[in-house]
Parts: structure tokens; C-alpha cells; sequence
């Protein structure tokens, strides 16, 4: 994007609630409800450059509104997902 034009991106913050979720870099077999704390910031990144939560079939999507526990899949992003910032940019 070229500065001054429509959705010129200069910054983005993104906070974890640590709070009332728990996280995890390595989810392991024995982790319990914990969510990817890459995969969640690769997921909160999608919403920085535009796109929504997706919801329905697309549950292997990074973009899918409902985070998995326990996995890794989050971290890279999906077809739907590629696709998705395509139509954007």
C-alpha cells in the first residue's frame, strides 16, 4: 500500500488475554486446553491485514472464529486463507 491511501496499515497492537486463556509454544499430547500462542498470533495477524472470522466448514482455516486447542495447524495459513488476502491486496 502507498502512504496516505485507503487501508494504509502504520501499526497494530495485539494484547493476549493471559487472563482468562492459557497458552502454549509447544502443545504437546498431554496439553489441556491451551491455545498456540504462534498460531493465535498468526490468526490475530489475518485480522491486522483485513480479514474476518470464519465460521461453518472452514475449521482448518487460520482465520476460523473458534481457535483449536492443542495444535499447531493455526500457524500457516490455509488455501480459504491465502485466498482471502488475495481478494484484499
Amino acid at each position: 500500500m502507498y502512504a496516505g491511501k485507503k487501508n494504509d496499515l502504520r501499526e497494530a497492537d495485539v494484547r493476549y488475554n493471559t487472563s482468562d486463556f492459557d497458552f502454549t509454544d509447544y502443545p504437546t499430547s498431554s496439553c489441556y486446553r491451551k491455545h498456540d500462542v504462534r498460531g493465535i498470533g498468526t490468526h490475530e495477524a489475518g485480522h491486522v491485514f483485513g480479514l474476518d472470522d470464519l465460521y461453518g466448514n472452514d475449521d482448518n482455516l487460520t482465520m476460523y472464529g473458534t481457535p483449536p486447542f492443542c495444535t499447531t495447524k493455526a500457524r500457516t495459513l490455509g488455501l480459504g486463507d491465502v485466498r482471502g488476502l488475495r481478494s484484499i491486496y
